[in-house]
């Protein structure tokens, strides 16, 4: 499901966070579902809710924690939590993403997590403006991904395909946080091979693909775009390389941020790292 969530000027925190969480819940799957503070005549919906895959598990003043299981493994799930501040109006913020490998309700703790700084704040949609304003949220089977041009950053939970984490290490994440600005990955629990010192430890890098592709034409001269996939890999996992389910790598600079294209019928969102997140 592709959202594109725009606001109005007179928004506050309290719809900010509101439309944030019915959007990831699935409370809010239209736009007559956003808050006062949304401007739904230029927000929009696109596709199905993943009802099955993501669930919110705990809700602070400040924090919401929500579980995900794989897209295809479903013995798996991990945990994502979203801190906001308390700014007012267009100051409120969501300021970190944090990524877990697991939870304990009774506690409210994340277990295994690496807290990554997102600084997203709302902004007034201005249609006007060269890349209209708002935050686009991709939330599917094997993502839930958010893009703010304001705030100058993407970035998702992806999950990793099953070449990558073994049962050899059946505690390893079979989830990845990419910042998809900058391209860099982290997981917060992965088995390393240190030889004697081997155990679990966090992992962070940049993310691999084969090669950069180029845009290219067929012999109707239609233009072509090839999504090469992209890869997690690191020295401390022996280099094996684990794919990143719904992340593509695309030709430098073929669309600008937060473009839309269509694939068999499926849209793609592009991002600044030269990447496409499929949107279903």
């Amino acid at each position: 499901m592709l959202v594109k969530y725009r606001m109005q000027s007179s928004i506050t925190n309290a719809n900010f966070i509101a439309d944030i969480i019915g959007i990831l819940d699935g409370t809010i799957t239209s736009t007559a579902g956003l808050s006062a503070g949304a401007d739904a005549a230029n927000s929009s919906f696109v596709g199905t809710y993943p009802s099955a895959k993501i669930a919110k598990v705990n809700t602070t003043s400040s924090t919401i924690t929500f579980s995900k299981i794989h897209g295809t493994d479903a013995s798996v799930t991990h945990y994502f939590r979203l801190t906001f501040d308390a700014g007012v109006g267009l100051a409120a913020k969501l300021t970190t993403f944090t990524v877990a490998q697991g939870y304990t309700s009774g506690t409210n703790t994340l277990l295994n997590s690496v807290a990554n700084t997102v600084d997203i704040s709302p902004n007034p949609f201005i249609a006007s403006a060269q890349f209209p304003t708002g935050i686009n949220i991709v939330i599917n089977n094997n993502c839930v991904w958010f893009s703010s041009i304001t705030s100058s950053n993407s970035f998702g939970l992806f999950d990793l395909g099953a070449n990558g984490i073994t049962t050899t290490y059946a505690q390893n994440m079979k989830m990845v946080y990419v910042n998809t600005r900058t391209g860099a990955y982290s997981i917060p629990y992965v088995y390393a091979l240190a030889g004697g010192g081997s155990g679990y430890i966090p992992i962070t890098g940049t993310i691999e693909s084969i090669t950069v592709p180029a845009l290219s034409s067929n012999v109707a001269g239609t233009a072509v775009i090839i999504e090469n996939p992209v890869f997690i890999t690191n020295v401390n996992q022996g280099y094996a390389a684990y794919g990143v389910n719904n992340l593509f790598r695309i030709g430098n600079n073929i669309f600008a941020v937060d473009s839309i294209y269509n694939a068999a019928g499926v849209r793609r969102v592009s991002s600044a790292y030269n990447l496409a997140i499929v949107t279903e």
